[in-house]
């Protein structure tokens, strides 16, 4: 994967929720672009305290589901 093709997704107006699909079998959702930072080669899903954060290597994404945009 890379960073540039993920980016693009993340620009749609509408923005679909999308769902990362990861080496080792997990998934991450991502349901708004503004929580999304990207690193040199890393992506880091804010999300509210108390719930699951993760800093995901981009290498490791293996695809991407495109979900129903969001509201």
């Amino acid at each position: 994967m890379r960073r540039e093709d993920l980016e693009l997704l993340l620009r749609r107006d509408p923005c679909p929720r999308l769902r990362l699909h990861m080496t080792g079998g997990e998934v991450f959702e991502i349901e708004d672009p503004d929580s999304i930072v990207f690193g040199r080669s890393t992506v880091e899903i804010l999300l509210p305290p108390g719930e699951r954060e993760a800093i995901l290597n981009i290498l490791h994404i293996v695809w991407i589901e495109l979900l129903q945009a969001s509201a």
